[in-house]
């Protein structure tokens, strides 16, 4: 059922910005009102440290969707009423009637100066009238109902029940990733966290079948279309492995891991200019493999000229799939698919020499190698708001820097986001 509903947002880490506070706040209202905005109508602006949202349309709708917008850190269904004591007083009174619990609380803020009442006072007065009028009792430490009071400049709005959004920055004020995407149980999550960031990661994956319509079809497109329920709008640049398996017939089985992670690399790296990424992201977590021990990680990064970044590097296997569910992507993740780590050797060295690797990448010249697999690769884009999934030749597409086809108006920094 569609009705009209005002939300209190609010943020913590944005509010530690300084003077660059309000191009985050900026972002984030902007992110807001994507989301929103796939599901009703929806107007957002910034009243004395907290982001004020009005939205028509299903609240059950509304509330999954701020949840999953990254930078909010709690937010509630307020109602909005005159800063006047009377009308203060009547609204809390009657969450107070409505709640079935039998202990309350009231926390009043006041940042209008203006208003005749301080915070404490006013908390005391109006726990005074909720006793005389209703007869439950105060509890400050394990209230039943805990109603929040905030008097601004000519209004004041009254909320109770909190919802916990997932913290951390808004998407793209930290601008983007070229990030290395197997459609593992990892790499999903370590996506999640580099958004968390305020990281937009630009998947990168490279597909063992003739065709990239099986890739488009597998579970790598279903745990992007998971992920941007949190990111929006998504790329995904889908790299054949054939040039790459054609060109390293006859390398040492032992090297295989470390030599194709240092592919991947170096492909990443010819994309990432075309995408305006400033680094690379994976989902490698410490000595959880083989090939991901501190030695080949070194080896993963030699002569790199991007920063790499591993958001999973200290987490255990069993962290990393809580939060794969959490996400909704562990199960996705669990479907059959074949991908290159298909064949490769599964008894890799542990302690890949940097020189080999490099001697081995110079010998079959990984960055003409790398550039041939990128004019065979295939860009999908994938919009949540209309469910739009478009795939076409990477080289048709005219990919310029900072510029992704598919996502006109996508703001690349925050300074870019209009009010």
């Amino acid at each position: 059922m569609k009705m009209k509903s005002t939300y209190v947002v609010h943020y913590s880490e944005i509010a530690l910005k300084g003077k660059n506070r309000p191009v985050f706040a900026r972002l984030l209202r902007y992110n807001l009102r994507r989301a929103l905005a796939q599901v009703g109508k929806v107007a957002v602006h910034e009243s004395e440290g907290r982001l004020v949202l009005d939205f028509e349309g299903d609240e059950s709708d509304a509330e999954e969707r701020i949840a999953k917008v990254f930078g909010v850190a709690w937010f509630a269904r307020a109602s909005i009423v005159p800063s006047e004591y009377d009308s203060i007083r009547e609204e809390v009174v009657a969450r107070a009637e409505s709640h079935p619990g039998g202990t309350f609380r009231i926390t009043a803020r006041r940042t209008d100066k203006s208003f005749p009442i301080g915070s404490q006072e006013l908390a005391t007065r109006l726990g005074g009238d909720v006793v005389s009028r209703t007869g439950r009792t105060v509890s400050l430490s394990e209230p039943d109902l805990a109603v929040n009071v905030d008097v601004l400049k000519g209004m004041a709005m009254v909320y109770s029940s909190k919802s916990r959004g997932p913290g951390g920055l808004p998407v793209g004020t930290s601008g983007r990733v070229l990030h290395l995407f197997s459609g593992g149980i990892d790499s999903p999550v370590a996506a999640w966290l580099m958004m968390k960031r305020g990281c937009r990661p630009v998947y990168l994956h490279f597909y063992l079948a003739p065709t990239p319509e099986y890739a488009i079809k597998s579970k790598v497109i279903k745990e992007v279309r998971r992920l941007s329920d949190y990111s929006g709008k998504s790329t995904v640049v889908l790299v054949p492995f054939a040039q790459y398996q054609i060109a390293t017939t006859g390398v040492p089985g032992d090297l295989e891991p470390s030599l194709f992670r240092r592919f991947m690399r170096v492909t990443a790296e010819s994309l990432a200019a075309k995408f305006g990424a400033s680094a690379i992201s994976t989902g490698d977590c410490l000595a959880q493999a083989a090939s991901q021990t501190v030695w080949n990680l070194g080896v993963f990064d030699e002569g790199s000229s991007l920063p790499i970044l591993r958001p999973l590097l200290a987490y255990d296997k069993e962290e990393v799939i809580q939060l794969a569910r959490k996400i909704g992507t562990y199960e996705v993740s669990l479907e059959e698919y074949k991908d290159c780590c298909a064949i490769v050797t599964r008894h890799p060295k542990t302690r890949a020499k940097r020189e080999l690797i490099s001697q081995f990448a110079e010998r079959l010249a990984f960055d003409q190698l790398a550039r041939e697999s990128v004019d065979a690769a295939t860009l999908v884009s994938f919009d949540p708001a209309t469910g739009s999934l478009k795939a076409s030749p990477l080289k048709e597409m005219g990919v310029s820097a900072g510029v992704i086809p598919g996502e006109p108006g996508e703001p690349l920094h925050a300074s870019n986001v209009r009010q």
